[in-house]
């Protein structure tokens, strides 16, 4: 077996015979610039993909016949690639005609023709069914288009041959006609006014209305004594008539009065009733002494008929008693609680009360928060009381009271919260009021305008209450 260093040569050698035998066979005066290129360029930089619109520049034709070769002489055939004739214009070439400086508008077949052409030229490279079907569709619709648009200019032109004026003579008569159908009109209303003015002059006789029947005999009454006829005659109670509403819960809110101009007044005062005496009331029977009673009896027993003219002897009058006058109570009217309505809003806003300024409204309490109708029961007792002129801080009262074993008597920063959480709670359902209402409340209620702004603004930075400017005027409602 021949080594590696035998084959090395023997490869050489025939290389080198291979190299003497071309350069025999090639001209003395062929250029070396093809070689130079394969060997010294980047074949790889060169080679690209051909682009779909360069193809449509060439077609591809299949050759005649197949390569030959004969004796290193090459046969000339034809080329495989040809050039596309495209007849369109250039943007180069000018018309010749003169050019107009308005833009004509261009018909829309004219594009959809052109698309036609270009997707037939290209159908042997890249076939387009769909876009082929587009642009028929298209055409049909304009076709419509334009038999629809001369139908309709057609009829436009008949009817406005139809809407053509009359001629002057014609719109005379006519005009003539409409005169004399009103002046026939006029006479006719003329005719029938005069009419009713005579019809109404005429005496209009009374009538006299019917006389009334008699009213039936009545059965002869049973004889009966006074104190039997006022018994009978006692109205009873009404019976009592179910009514059914849709409020499951017992529970209501009554703020009293809740009109923008109530909120700076007390409620009003209960009137007191007037104690009736027995000889007062209509429905009270005075009866007669039992000796009355007595000889009545006796009388009935002899007689045997009672007779209805008797006379019953009046009862002796009531003894006179002194009474002696209630002063009147110096203390503040409350309002009669009045069930509250307890729903889901209300829960939230009594929520938001305790978190945000439960400890400036009740610095006594010390366990959990009041339940919803006591917490409002608690802010109209607390809204009803007048501040007084210098009150202490709400944290000084709450230690001092706490000390001395006493709930704390409420300061005005206090009572101005209660009025307007209380204020804002009788605008249901949105519970909320203008800000001007506010205000004029609260100058109602303190006489005067100081604090008042103070507590509002106190309330917005402790997100109790917002202020909306959102409808054109300010609102006032609780932030929850």
């Amino acid at each position: 077996m021949a080594s590696l260093a035998d084959q090395i040569d023997r490869l050489s050698k025939n290389t080198r015979a291979i190299s003497t035998a071309a350069a025999a066979i090639a001209p003395p005066t062929a250029s070396t610039a093809f070689t130079r290129a394969v060997l010294s360029t980047h074949l790889g930089d060169l080679i690209r993909d051909i682009d779909p619109s360069e193809l449509g520049l060439f077609r591809l034709v299949d050759p005649p016949l197949a390569n030959a070769y004969d004796g290193g002489s090459r046969t000339v055939q034809d080329t495989q690639v040809r050039r596309v004739d495209f007849s369109g214009a250039t943007p180069l070439r000018k018309n010749a005609a003169r050019r107009r400086d308005e833009r004509q508008e261009i018909e829309p077949e004219v594009y959809a023709h052109a698309a036609l052409k270009y997707i037939d030229r290209y159908d042997p490279i890249r076939p387009m069914p769909r876009a082929y079907d587009q642009i028929v569709t298209v055409l049909n619709r304009l076709n419509a288009v334009r038999a629809n648009i001369s139908e309709l200019a057609k009829a436009l032109e008949k009817t406005g041959k139809e809407d053509k004026e009359l001629p002057t003579k014609a719109r005379i008569v006519e005009e003539e006609r409409q005169i004399k159908d009103l002046q026939a009109r006029l006479a006719e209303l003329a005719k029938l006014k005069d009419g009713n003015a005579s019809k109404g002059k005429a005496v209009v006789k009374p009538v006299r209305p019917p006389a009334p029947k008699p009213p039936p005999p009545k059965a002869p009454a049973s004889p009966t004594s006074p104190q039997e006829d006022k018994f009978w005659a006692t109205k009873g109670e009404p019976s009592r008539t179910l009514r059914f509403s849709e409020n499951l819960l017992d529970e209501e809110v009554n703020i009293g009065d809740v009109s923008s101009s109530s909120f700076g007044t007390p409620l009003a005062q209960m009137p007191r009733l007037k104690m009736l005496g027995d000889a007062d009331d209509d429905t009270i029977t005075q009866f007669p002494p039992r000796d009355v009673l007595q000889a009545l009896n006796d009388d009935d027993d002899s007689d045997g008929i009672v007779s209805s003219k008797k006379s019953v002897p009046e009862t002796p009058p009531p003894i006179a008693q002194t009474v002696t006058p209630v002063p009147p109570s110096t203390e503040t009217p409350t309002a009669r609680q009045r069930k509250v309505k307890v729903n889901i809003e209300l829960e939230r806003i009594v929520t938001k009360i305790w978190a945000t300024v439960g400890d400036i409204i009740a610095p006594h309490l010390t366990a959990s928060p009041l339940s919803v109708p006591d917490t409002i029961a608690y802010l109209e007792e607390l809204s009803n009381q007048e501040p007084s002129p210098d009150s202490p801080t709400a944290s000084s009262v709450s230690s001092t009271a706490l000390e001395g074993g006493v709930p704390p008597k409420p300061n005005a920063q206090q009572i101005q919260y209660a009025y307007l959480i209380t204020m804002l709670l009788s605008a249901a359902p949105h519970y909320s009021l203008p800000m001007n209402t506010v205000k004029e409340n609260f100058a109602a209620k303190s006489k005067t305008n100081a604090g008042t702004t103070r507590v509002l603004f106190q309330g917005v930075a402790k997100r109790l209450i917002k202020i909306d400017r959102g409808r054109g005027e300010q609102i006032v409602k609780f932030d929850i």
